[in-house]
């Protein structure tokens, strides 16, 4: 096993700590490494709450860890657009992250791989599809809530 499948099966199992809780928004899991030492870890609670990225990257600070030149690990693509929450990715950008593995792409209109897109201009490597098949089979209602009609 890889170390990129290892943290990120990690973060899957942390995005699981959030079913029953996000709908209708994923549940998604972020594991934060740096130096092959995991320096944060968070999921999304509860709907209308931080995101996964934002709680692991509070849990880097709670934990006196720099998230600066580190790798994150999230099951879904970071969100880009203002909701009940602000964009991932502009947390993500100001915490000096060198790198995101992504397990998929967040099939959201207003997401769709602009939050990568947005990660890349920023000068941040991104990586997507460690995890792919396990990550789309925990939010597959999610996913198939996002289809349009003509494609169900």
């Amino acid at each position: 096993m890889t170390a990129d499948t290892k943290y990120m099966k990690l973060a899957l199992s942390l995005a699981q700590k959030g079913l029953g809780n996000v709908e209708p928004n994923p549940a998604v899991g972020c594991v934060i490494v740096k130096n092959d030492k995991i320096i944060g870890k968070g999921y999304h609670r509860k709907f209308g709450g931080p995101h996964a990225e934002i709680n692991a990257l509070a849990d880097c600070k709670k934990r006196g860890n720099c998230p600066a030149g580190a790798t994150m690990y999230v099951s879904l693509e970071p969100c880009c657009h203002f909701g009940k929450t602000p964009p991932c990715v502009n947390a993500i950008i100001a915490a000096g992250i060198k790198k995101v593995v992504a397990a998929v792409k967040d099939p959201t209109k207003k997401v769709a791989g602009k939050g990568f897109k947005i990660l890349k201009k920023a000068g941040i490597e991104v990586v997507v599809g460690v995890c792919e098949k396990e990550a789309q089979e925990l939010n597959a209602a999610f996913s198939n809530s996002q289809r349009p009609a003509s494609l169900m």
